[in-house]
């Protein structure tokens, strides 16, 4: 009788890690978590009565023995910048299927550099199977099936007021001068607040900044438009913040700008209270923009992130593990089809109009499969 296949949860011990491992077991998956602190990985592996790795990243000879014997490997370890390189590297030469959390835009350029030596290896690389990007994907493929004119995609979402330390951590580490667009299919840059619009979230348009979200790099693979804008919510508290830290950081230099910032993450809190999640809504819109310059918007209310997290993670290991996991690099929506978002109950579409308000209640039709 053929094992089972075995899912290392790389960052089982983390915030998002730890509650996607404990799923995983409760459904009964041969689950290993893993992470370089060795007392939290034992008491981890002790309360979800599974076997662990201890591993570190920084020796490539190390990572392929963590990841050694695993079929699938979820990282939910940040900052993704960098954990996430040397963890696909060793599942593409271990021929292990490669998941992540990731929102960093770089992980995903880098694991669509890999594809074809991913694809040779019969190895799938999706990152971005958390909040970041399903949420996002999964709109921006509904949005082109019912524009299928699209010639450009805007794809924004809204200023989250639950934030943990490693997604605070991740944010730190992507500040920059410059944001990143897709133009005719290629990957540009342009200066930081070069390009702003408002868009609806649910109560009025709000303005916003161009952002580099992942979705400039997957939003093409995904729906075919090769025109991507990605932005954020930006309220103006956030936006005289994010461009003073991207002139320090300029001025600094990477290595002293982290010295810097490193003690104002180990002060921010680990994790969000239940309270906090049970309020937290996010909401994600994606403008469509045809030939003749006419804009259709679509929206999309979500739970709080970490709860979408741990849902779509879930779900996607599951259907990994169900023989779904074509080879090379893959984006959420391009395998599971737009309506994996639906399928979760986790998310309900809205009226994303500017003229549009959104009711106090998170009732509504869900985002179409």
């Amino acid at each position: 009788m053929t094992a089972p296949v075995s899912v290392l949860v790389y960052g089982a011990t983390g915030f998002s890690g730890r509650a996607i491992a404990g799923r995983l077991c409760a459904a009964g998956h041969n689950v290993v978590v893993a992470g370089r602190d060795e007392a939290k990985v034992r008491s981890l592996a002790r309360a979800l009565d599974a076997p662990f790795k201890v591993f570190g990243l920084s020796d490539p000879a190390q990572t392929a023995l963590g990841v050694a014997g695993a079929g699938v490997v979820l990282n939910a370890a940040g900052p993704f910048l960098d954990t996430a390189v040397p963890m696909i590297e060793a599942c593409v030469h271990g021929g292990a299927h490669y998941l992540d959390l990731a929102g960093e835009w770089p992980v995903f350029a880098f694991a669509q550099r890999l594809a074809p030596a991913a694809a040779e290896a019969g190895v799938m690389l999706m990152p971005g199977v958390g909040c970041s990007i399903v949420i996002s994907d999964c709109l921006a493929a509904h949005a082109a099936t019912r524009v299928p004119q699209a010639t450009l995609l805007r794809i924004a979402v809204s200023f989250p007021s639950v934030v943990s330390r490693g997604t605070f951590r991740s944010a730190l580490d992507l500040t920059a001068k410059s944001v990143i667009v897709r133009r005719s299919g290629i990957v540009r840059t342009i200066p930081l607040g070069s390009l702003q619009r408002t868009f609806n979230f649910g109560e009025g348009e709000r303005m916003s900044l161009a952002f580099s979200w992942p979705d400039v790099i997957t939003g093409q693979h995904t729906t075919g438009v090769g025109n991507v804008e990605a932005y954020v919510e930006a309220p103006a508290a956030f936006r005289l913040a994010w461009r003073s830290g991207a002139q320090a950081a300029d001025l600094l230099g990477e290595a002293a700008f982290k010295a810097v910032t490193n003690p104002m993450s180990a002060l921010w809190p680990e994790r969000p209270s239940p309270a906090a999640q049970q309020r937290e809504r996010l909401s994600v819109v994606v403008e469509t923009v045809d030939p003749w310059r006419r804009a259709t918007r679509f929206g999309l209310r979500t739970l709080d992130g970490y709860s979408v997290t741990t849902l779509t993670a879930h779900a996607v290991v599951e259907r990994v593990l169900a023989g779904q996991h074509p080879p090379g690099f893959q984006t959420p929506a391009g395998v599971f089809g737009a309506g994996l978002i639906a399928d979760l109950g986790c998310a309900w579409s809205y009226d994303a109009s500017p003229l549009a308000t959104l009711p106090h209640t998170d009732g509504g039709a869900r985002i179409a499969s």
